[in-house]
């Protein structure tokens, strides 16, 4: 594992990962792997086994913290160029790769994109997937009727995520012993409506968290300018619906 010397390497971001295993010589976690092929299908989650020798945890100022070197643990990995390279033994990268921006820790301080809250009523959330387990891909409407009323969804490129379906849904997917629960590989998942101050405009965006309590209810999205962007809105207006007294707070949601 690398802490703070004399010498200093630059190191990338992997913004999320999932600790398989840990050991005095290696470091072995699961995240989006790139395509191959181009299709966004081949970008699966896959385990890549790196040196310890290759990976950062020193604290950075101004920058994400490291995830805990302990298996199952979630959060961002700091990887030399190096191990950014690492393939699987099946010949797949790390997503991203091609455009790794080596700049930690001696410029880890510099300021993110900007984030801003917006709360969107959806008319439509829809998951592009596999299961796990399963080679098969499919699509889902959440808010139809083949996924409950009730969703805590949370999206990170470093593990499946879950979703609860009815038994008309189990049964489409072919859900072995019907169960309603399912862990889910997406290779998309897309948010469209409009935002509650202005049901006029509409736009789309991808997110990382969202849960409601019945379809159709608010949900909070966490953006960037250009998922700003994506809702035709301007900054100024999210700014002014946040900081308005009557600003609605709906169910789980970032």
């Amino acid at each position: 594992m690398v802490e703070s010397t004399g010498v200093q390497r630059s190191f990338g971001l992997v913004p999320q990962v999932k600790i398989q295993a840990v050991d005095d010589q290696d470091v072995s976690f699961s995240t989006r792997s790139a395509s191959r092929s181009g299709d966004a299908k081949d970008s699966l989650l896959r385990t890549f086994t790196v040196p310890r020798t290759e990976v950062y945890t020193t604290p950075i100022p101004g920058a994400p913290t490291s995830v805990q070197m302990e298996s199952g643990a979630t959060g961002p990995l700091y990887l030399s160029s190096e191990a950014w390279n690492t393939r699987t033994p099946d010949g797949y990268g790390i997503y991203g790769a091609n455009r790794m921006f080596g700049k930690f820790p001696n410029e880890g301080a510099l300021p993110a994109p900007p984030m801003t809250r917006l709360v969107v009523v959806p008319t439509s959330i829809w998951i592009s997937g596999h299961l796990e387990g399963e080679a098969e891909f499919f699509d889902l409407e959440v808010l139809g009727p083949e996924a409950a009323d009730v969703q805590d969804i949370v999206w990170n490129s470093a593990d499946y995520l879950e979703v609860q379906l009815t038994d008309q849904g189990a049964r489409r997917l072919r859900v072995k012993a019907r169960s309603t629960t399912v862990k889910v590989w997406p290779i998309k998942l897309v948010i469209k409506g409009a935002p509650s101050f202005d049901p006029s405009v509409t736009g789309e965006v991808s997110v990382q968290r969202l849960g409601f309590a019945r379809p159709g209810a608010p949900i909070t999205l966490a953006l960037t300018p250009d998922g700003v962007g994506a809702f035709h809105v301007t900054p100024q207006a999210v700014a002014e619906q946040a900081s308005s007294p009557a600003a609605t707070q709906p169910a789980t949601a970032a």
